[in-house]
């Protein structure tokens, strides 16, 4: 409560030399000792508050590369994505489910949840629509528009039509540009893309090999064309980007229980993200969801166990 501002009156019979210096002087005494007792409200941070300058943002650009090992980064060409790094919050040691193969962790990374908590599904056959809130049913009760590019068809089963506009591509320069040419025209609120490499090079020529780190750096340039086109469609200030993968990989294979096939990126990058941040482990994939969620100032799902990486806002 902020304490009521005294008059400067006092009787003269008590204080009869008081000269306007001090009396101006205990007024200010007496009106400051109210303000300091009741601050107004939203004039001071709490410590314990983690900050949300410039969240939510606008937009929200996801692009997963199948297939990309957190452990491989470190030898890759990918200037994009290290100026992203650099400009924004990440780590290389983000944790994929078990079994660390593609429909398990999309799914996952999507959903905000793990299979265990869902309907099970634990391997690459699957034919139905999943049956769980994604990101795509959140941006869909706000009214908001979605735009969902894949390359591996199975990705189709990630959320209904009516949640997300879908369109097939491939890991190649003209689907970059194909999608780089939808966001400049429609400039959705919610931009997911999934290229299918560098997973395919990783079991034709082995993960870590030279064809392998070739393939990131093109993906790399993908990655700028899409970017460049965030700025052509006048929302790059209002933009966070996201760039993660659904599992790693060794020799020409995935899906045990190892380091490098468990180790995938997350980088975050734009409106209000701290600059040059690297995110505390532990990470899982099921955290992206709830993070994509708090980005556009959405709750996540409550049926999700992930939970949203609020210390990356500024």
């Amino acid at each position: 409560m902020i304490s009521p501002i005294l008059p400067c009156y006092f009787p003269k019979k008590k204080f009869h030399t008081c000269s306007g210096f001090w009396c101006t002087a205990l007024c200010i005494l007496v009106m400051a000792s109210g303000c300091a007792s009741s601050p107004k409200t939203g004039t001071l941070l709490q410590m314990d508050t983690l900050p949300e300058i410039s969240i939510p943002a606008e937009h929200i650009v996801f692009i997963g590369l199948d297939g990309w090992g957190g452990a491989y980064f470190p030898k890759a060409d990918m200037p994009t994505v290290n100026r992203m790094i650099a400009g924004g919050a990440s780590s290389m040691d983000m944790r994929c489910i078990l079994p660390s193969v593609s429909w398990p962790n999309w799914s996952t990374l999507f959903s905000g949840t793990p299979p265990k908590h869902r309907n099970g599904e634990t391997s690459n056959s699957v034919s139905a629509i999943m049956d769980h809130p994604t990101i795509f049913t959140l941006v869909k009760n706000k009214n908001w528009t979605s735009i969902f590019f894949f390359e591996w068809g199975t990705l189709h089963y990630i959320c209904t039509d009516e949640e997300a506009e879908k369109l097939r591509i491939t890991s190649g320069l003209e689907s970059a540009q194909k999608v780089a040419a939808y966001i400049i025209e429609k400039k959705p609120v919610f931009t997911a893309v999934a290229f299918d490499e560098p997973d395919g090079i990783g079991h034709k020529k082995g993960w870590g090999s030279r064809e392998y780190y070739n393939k990131l750096a093109e993906l790399d340039s993908y990655i700028a064309i899409i970017e460049q086109a965030v700025k052509d469609a006048g929302i790059y200030d209002s933009t966070v980007f996201i760039l993660s993968a659904d599992h790693g990989g060794t020799g020409r294979g995935h899906g045990k229980n190892l380091k490098k096939h468990r180790q995938i990126p997350i980088v975050i990058y734009g409106r209000g993200i701290k600059n040059g941040y690297t995110i505390p482990s532990p990470l899982s994939i099921c955290d992206i969801a709830p993070t994509m969620a708090a980005i556009m100032g959405l709750e996540p799902h409550p049926e999700w166990t992930g939970r949203p990486l609020k210390e990356v806002f500024k």
